[in-house]
């Protein structure tokens, strides 16, 4: 099921129950959206805030029968021109029209997206416990390959491969899974 579908009657909420429980459901894919087009997380974290205040202050604006995430977007790529606008620095890291580029390509390639992230979250389920503690240090707890080397009793070059094959694992599992039902791989 996409991300966007709404499993609870958010019709019957009040607004501010309907952002929260709208926006909180979202809020990773939105980040996601705005890394796409700003890659200091310090920036995006704060494009993200404002992004939801914006949000908050429409949601009575929102049609339900519609996705919530491509109306996120539109508020989120808003938002990151104003934080562009006020921040000299990105004026020469990425144009404009590039940007609006990338910002259409990624509300484009959602679905899919979405698609991928649950054929992962499958594929994980697959992987032997000590790998996946492995890709949680690495990847979300931000654990170094040295740390994570000392925690698993192996040298750094046995965790860089372990690691490596790992990836190797989700994707032609990713790529198994889309191929079995049909889709791009």
């Amino acid at each position: 099921m996409p991300s966007w579908v709404i499993v609870t009657d958010t019709e019957k909420l009040n607004p501010q129950s309907r952002f929260i429980q709208l926006f909180t459901s979202h809020e990773k894919q939105i980040y996601r959206y705005i890394l796409s087009l700003m890659p200091h997380s310090q920036d995006a974290q704060d494009v993200l805030q404002e992004t939801a205040i914006a949000l908050y202050n429409k949601i009575e604006d929102y049609d339900p029968t519609r996705p919530f995430a491509p109306w996120a977007f539109r508020f989120a790529y808003h938002m990151t021109l104003k934080h562009r606008e006020k921040s000299s620095r990105w004026h020469r890291f990425l144009d404009e029209e590039l940007m609006k580029e990338i910002a259409s390509r990624q509300s484009m390639l959602v679905p899919e997206l979405d698609q991928r992230r649950g054929y992962l979250k499958e594929c994980l389920a697959e992987v032997p416990k000590n790998k996946r503690v492995m890709l949680t240090d690495y990847y979300f707890e931000d654990e170094t390959v040295d740390v994570i080397a000392v925690s698993q009793g192996k040298s750094v070059e046995a965790t860089y491969k372990a690691l490596q094959r790992v990836r190797k694992t989700l994707m032609h599992c990713i790529e198994g899974k889309m191929q079995v039902r049909g889709l791009n791989a």
